[in-house]
């Protein structure tokens, strides 16, 4: 209620918390249009808990499910969890050891369920990375921030040697040596689902921009991941800076503050 106070009823907002109801109920009645959803690692753990043990191939199915962008890769990657659930020694059991997976709603932990766009500009998930973009901010120039910068050139790179088609007008299709998509450039999307999901054009999207500079790609770059914008989102007078915790002074008496 107190971050309502400070954030305003119309603003955008979602929230990531572990695997509780509580949570998800004070937050439906607080924010009832906000997005909320469960962390994945958090999900994760629970899964090695209910297996039993470390399993590399339990956890890395998972985070391929949790992973995908496209809803059919999603489903390839869940039935090859839950098949893996169903091999010795776990067959022998009445029910699989992922059983509460299925009572999850999937839109709460898998990207490819994901209305909109996942992530913004004021995305943060702790205290020490506020502090990081905020400094980096500050030095931050030209059109892109440099994350952004170095995830359209892994993707220049890793599409190099991809096949794009013009089938009519801004649509292609594009051959990526083990499946096919199709490329909508004027609407940004790509069948894959991840120039959507992120905002950030995929390897198939830039192979369709084959021809064009690394100026033109950055335009299809959506405009929350311009430079300009963070340096605006994190202007000093929004964000005081607040010094490591071994410069901090703790007052010898110290007061419980209760909740409200």
């Amino acid at each position: 209620m107190k971050l309502k106070e400070c954030l305003g009823e119309d603003t955008e907002v979602g929230f990531i918390s572990n695997l509780c109801d509580k949570i998800d109920f004070v937050v439906q009645s607080v924010y009832p249009n906000s997005y909320h959803g469960y962390c994945p690692k958090d999900i994760a753990r629970t899964i090695r808990d209910s297996v039993g043990h470390n399993d590399t191939e339990f956890e890395t199915l998972f985070w391929k499910s949790c992973n995908a962008y496209s809803v059919h890769d999603f489903y390839l990657c869940l039935e090859r969890l839950q098949s893996a659930c169903r091999k010795p020694p776990f067959c022998t059991l009445l029910r699989s050891p992922i059983f509460w997976l299925d009572d999850i709603a999937i839109s709460k932990w898998t990207r490819a369920f994901f209305l909109e766009v996942r992530y913004n500009v004021k995305s943060i998930e702790f205290h020490e990375m506020l502090q990081i973009i905020y400094t980096s901010t500050r030095r931050l120039s030209g059109g892109v921030t440099p994350y952004v910068e170095n995830k359209v050139q892994k993707r220049v790179n890793k599409s190099y040697n991809w096949m794009a088609r013009r089938l009519y007008g801004d649509t292609f299709e594009v051959d990526d040596n083990f499946a096919t998509s199709k490329v909508q450039l004027e609407r940004r999307v790509c069948s894959c689902g991840k120039w959507k999901k992120t905002g950030i054009p995929c390897g198939h999207a830039i192979a369709s921009l084959r021809t064009r500079t690394s100026e033109a790609i950055h335009e299809m770059v959506d405009y929350k991941f311009t430079a300009f914008v963070y340096r605006v989102a994190f202007r000093s007078e929004l964000v005081n800076s607040i010094p490591s915790h071994v410069h901090w002074e703790i007052p010898n008496e110290r007061v419980v503050l209760l909740p409200p």
